[in-house]
């Protein structure tokens, strides 16, 4: 199944839901998984870290944040995965919580990345989300008109933006801003975002904060699998003047 990617309703986003009521409601289920959204049941079994994209990038989040299993796609088409609160996650109380509650998600492209200096991206990155095609490609509804972009900027090679979507659709737990980057991995494109909860929101610094450490921890962890035996990289295709609109337009919108 592969309409995680198109649909912003589909199941991969029904178990964000599924999470965040968790999350919010601090509640824990039976003996072998926790009751979701929607009678969608969380695995106790909760990684730290999960590796996708042909075994090229390993999402790793911030301590006391681990993997949904159950929202974590991987494929053809590229791969999503889901991370909050090991507590929320597992339904046990004393599983570890982060300093910061937020959920988490990532995102790894299909294809290569563009290649070139991180600066030369965030150039055209900038220049895409200022433009009504790059706002609609971060909308949940695809119009330009349901998102304002607050704030861009390149920081360590991550070109990172704090968005505000107002499109329908957002599980009202969930805070309607959030902070993104976009970085490359291996040869491959990657999102981190960072979305806080409406009851127990965290400051932009605070935001801005893990959203860092997510990014970091993604490029310590995927660096070995770089460094391993009969590891290649993907085909870099050539920067655009802007990204293009097929495939990697809905692409920023998860």
């Amino acid at each position: 199944m592969t309409t995680w990617i198109s649909d912003p309703r589909s199941g991969a986003l029904i178990a964000l839901a599924g999470l965040a009521a968790l999350a919010l409601a601090g509640c824990a289920g039976g003996p072998d998984a926790t009751a979701g959204f929607g009678g969608l049941s969380f695995s106790r079994a909760a990684p730290q870290a999960v590796t996708v994209a042909g075994d090229t990038v390993t999402i790793a989040g911030p301590a006391g944040f681990c993997v949904e299993n159950n929202a974590t796609r991987d494929g053809d088409d590229g791969a999503f995965v889901l991370m909050a609160s090991c507590a929320a996650v597992t339904g046990r109380e004393n599983a570890p919580t982060p300093a910061s509650d937020a959920l988490l998600t990532a995102s790894v492209a299909a294809n290569a990345g563009p290649g070139g200096r991180p600066e030369d991206r965030a150039i055209v990155l900038e220049r895409f989300f200022a433009s009504e095609a790059g706002r609609a490609a971060l909308a949940r509804d695809g119009r330009a008109a349901s998102v304002e972009v607050d704030e861009m900027l390149d920081r360590d090679g991550l070109f990172v933006l704090r968005a505000r979507d107002d499109s329908a659709g957002l599980f009202p737990g969930l805070r309607n801003d959030y902070w993104r980057a976009i970085f490359d991995v291996n040869g491959r494109i990657v999102t981190a975002s960072v979305v806080g909860f409406k009851a127990r929101p965290i400051s932009d610094r605070a935001g801005l904060a893990v959203l860092s450490d997510f990014a970091d921890r993604i490029r310590t962890e995927s660096a070995a699998l770089a460094r391993a035996p009969g590891a290649a990289a993907p085909a870099q295709s050539e920067i655009g003047p802007t990204p293009q609109k097929t495939g990697i337009f809905g692409f920023f919108r998860r």
